[in-house]
């Protein structure tokens, strides 16, 4: 009997399992709770525990919800291969460019929408291969799935897919855009164990819409939800007048929000194109390493 699998390669432990086999299996029990904020027993290369799903949403359009989506998911991606499968998913109410942002790699575009994953029931929609199939993948690792501007079939919502999302053995970064009120990603907002990322871009206008965002997320769910979001301010130009941006928020969420994390101004996100974690300058690659530590 031959074998395609390299002895000194150790991808049979770590890559999902291919089609059919026995271990293409969803692999937590549906029985129990499908995350947790923290997981003492599953760990990373480095020991540390696999990073909770996350939520990131703009505090108004053009906030650079999905660059930080992507960066944040590619950096998870990068630093932890082959022990932790992150999943881009976008959860715009009418499907945005997440695939075509994140998705650098020629023939790695699937046609597969979230839609379409979940409409297909020969095979249950949690396995780790399904799952796959519905993916496009980036250079970085990274899983990104599109949605159209269909309704979810049947009686599915973002909870039933994060459910099987998880089950399947992936770490869902949510991309939902603006506003923060839409109504899908409610139940996402409601549970404490995913921690949320709201985006500003540096210029005052936007920083001005910031503050009723955040009264509504106030009046809706409570002191306790502000304190646990993460204010990311991305700089979307180089303008040295858009600098103290910042250093306002700052002054204006410490001690009532999480923290605060600043996306620098980079010449590749700029371009508007394909983005690609390797062509990201060093700073803007520890920024996004810092929102990771800053929201696990």
């Amino acid at each position: 009997m031959t074998t395609d699998i390299d002895p000194d390669s150790l991808g049979w432990l770590t890559d999902p399992p291919p089609p059919g086999s026995p271990a293409d299996v969803p692999y937590t029990d549906m029985r129990v709770p499908a995350s947790v904020r923290i997981s003492g027993l599953a760990s990373t290369g480095q020991g540390l525990p696999i990073p909770p799903p996350m939520l990131v949403t703009g505090s108004s359009g053009g906030s650079g919800s999905t660059i930080v989506t992507l960066g944040l998911a590619s950096a998870m991606a990068i630093d932890n291969l082959g022990y932790v499968h992150p999943a881009a998913i976008d959860a715009t109410p009418a499907g945005g460019d997440l695939s075509l942002r994140g998705c650098d790699l020629h023939n790695a575009r699937t046609t597969a929408t979230m839609q379409t994953w979940l409409a297909d029931t020969s095979l249950p929609v949690s396995l780790p291969s399904v799952v796959e199939a519905a993916c496009s993948r980036s250079s970085a690792g990274l899983r990104i799935m599109s949605r159209s501007d269909a309704a979810l079939p049947r009686r599915e919502t973002l909870v039933s897919l994060h459910g099987n999302v998880i089950d399947a053995g992936f770490v869902p970064i949510y991309d939902a855009g603006a506003p923060v009120r839409a109504r899908s990603i409610r139940p996402l907002l409601c549970d404490p164990r995913v921690p949320i990322a709201i985006t500003v871009a540096a210029r005052p206008d936007a920083i001005n819409r910031l503050n009723p965002v955040m009264a509504w997320l106030d009046a809706e769910f409570g002191e306790y939800m502000a304190s646990d979001v993460t204010i990311v301010v991305t700089r979307q130009t180089n303008d040295p007048a858009m600098f103290a941006c910042t250093e306002w928020v700052r002054a204006w969420g410490i001690g009532h929000v999480r923290s605060i994390v600043e996306i620098p101004y980079d010449e590749h996100l700029g371009e508007g194109r394909q983005i690609s974690w390797h062509h990201l300058a060093p700073a803007t690659q520890a920024a996004f390493r810092l929102l990771l530590e800053e929201m696990r």
